[in-house]
């Protein structure tokens, strides 16, 4: 059965009929037409009219009866509800203005202890909780609520709430840039920021059937789960001093060794898995394996050096920066040496004719520094010569002028090898 509140005009409307209070509590007359009379006037045999102090009457309570606690009376129930959906939760002080007799703590407290802690919030909690698990939104063991939790420890306190974070310091510069305001603990654009379409146009209708009810209801666990994945990247920016102020951030980074920013740099997706406490103990043990690695690497670096006694590493380390010095210049020559060698190939395989090279051929114009459309040239200068002469003609090949006679040794002895000279 709908319960229809009553409103502030109702619970005021009525006055004493002799002395003119505003009365809740009152006592009609039976034989006069509307005729109310007050507690004390009732008392004081109160005469006004037709009225007789021997009339018959009735008791009419328009709410001033307690309905939860004994402070707190039907009529404040009901404007204490009224006020919360005209309001708003957590605008306690124009709900207190709405009741009039409670201020706005004795609202948020008596609200808070009833509707949202208490068995009432509770019970309705569980009601939509069990409803979900029917529509097949939640799964697994509903945990126990607060009430039931005391219930069956056989008393004691409520749970304590989630932990509130206190607001980060910062400048207003630093505010603006990074577009949070810490006294809200919220950012302008906070993480999946649009996470509240899913339900700003829904509304739960009468005559919705069971389908409409479960969609309904999954687009709500969406909603919820989309919350609860932004609070946990809040929370977790919380606990590693994400939301801090350059000068705060700074001298945190000049605390940290070189290879401590290395690590963390590298290792810090691992931070949201971690409490803050895990996580230095986790960066610090990779440094401590980090060193472990190192000086085994000497051991074995003073092993392979004959070394075995712990004094002869010392003479060992005094000695080696010269030993480092000439195994670097032999490296730094063998480089140049090698890269000379590969620059000149591969200049060599970018020019024209490369691909009709033979390899024994390509080895050749690389010694010699001869392009290979150049020594194609060359190859068919002497083979027509060779030819000419073996027919009776004294033919001289015509070589590049530009070919030292070391060049030409060599091109000269590789063309007898493959017989194109005789």
């Amino acid at each position: 059965m709908a319960v229809v509140p009553l409103s502030t005009e109702d619970a005021q409307r009525y006055q004493c009929s002799y002395c003119g209070c505003d009365i809740t509590l009152r006592l009609k007359c039976a034989s006069c037409n509307d005729f109310d009379l007050c507690l004390h006037c009732f008392s004081s045999g109160a005469t006004a009219g037709s009225h007789k102090p021997d009339h018959p009457y009735q008791l009419i309570d328009e709410g001033s009866f307690p309905l939860l606690t004994m402070d707190w009376g039907a009529i404040e129930e009901v404007l204490l509800l009224d006020a919360v959906e005209q309001d708003g939760l957590g605008n306690w002080d124009d709900i207190a203005a709405h009741v009039v007799t409670k201020t706005a703590k004795e609202s948020k407290d008596h609200y808070n202890g009833l509707y949202v802690n208490g068995i009432i919030g509770e019970g309705n909690l569980a009601t939509v909780a069990s409803n979900c698990s029917a529509c097949g939104l939640i799964t697994g063991t509903i945990p126990p609520t607060n009430h039931e939790a005391v219930l069956s420890n056989q008393g004691g306190e409520v749970p304590p709430s989630p932990p509130h974070y206190t607001p980060a310091r910062l400048e207003h510069p630093e505010q603006m840039e990074l577009g949070y305001m810490p006294y809200r603990d919220d950012f302008e654009r906070e993480y999946d920021n649009n996470a509240e379409a899913v339900i700003s146009e829904m509304s739960f209708a009468a005559d919705d059937d069971d389908i409409e009810k479960a969609l309904k209801l999954a687009h709500v666990d969406m909603y919820n789960r989309r919350m609860a994945e932004r609070e946990r990247r809040k929370r977790m920016a919380h606990q590693h001093n994400l939301i801090a102020g350059k000068q705060k951030l700074s001298t945190i980074k000049k605390r940290m060794s070189k290879e401590e920013k290395e690590l963390g740099g590298r290792y810090h997706q691992f931070a949201r898995l971690m409490e803050p406490e895990k996580y230095e103990a986790f960066i610090q043990s990779l440094k401590k394996e980090k060193q472990l690695k190192h000086r085994i690497k000497e051991l074995m670096r003073y092993r392979r050096n004959g070394i075995t006694k712990l004094d002869e590493c010392s003479e060992f380390d005094l000695l080696r920066p010269q030993q480092d010095k000439t195994t670097e210049k032999q490296d730094l020559d063998t480089t140049r040496s090698s890269n000379g060698k590969d620059a000149g190939e591969q200049e060599l395989s970018l020019a024209p004719g490369f691909s009709l090279l033979s390899l024994a051929e390509r080895k050749l114009c690389n010694s010699v520094a001869m392009k290979p459309n150049g020594y194609l040239h060359v190859k068919a200068e002497v083979l027509k010569s060779s030819a000419l002469r073996r027919i009776g003609y004294v033919v001289q090949p015509k070589l590049p002028a530009m070919l030292t006679s070391e060049h030409r040794q060599k091109l000269g002895r590789y063309m007898t090898t493959c017989g194109w000279l005789c």
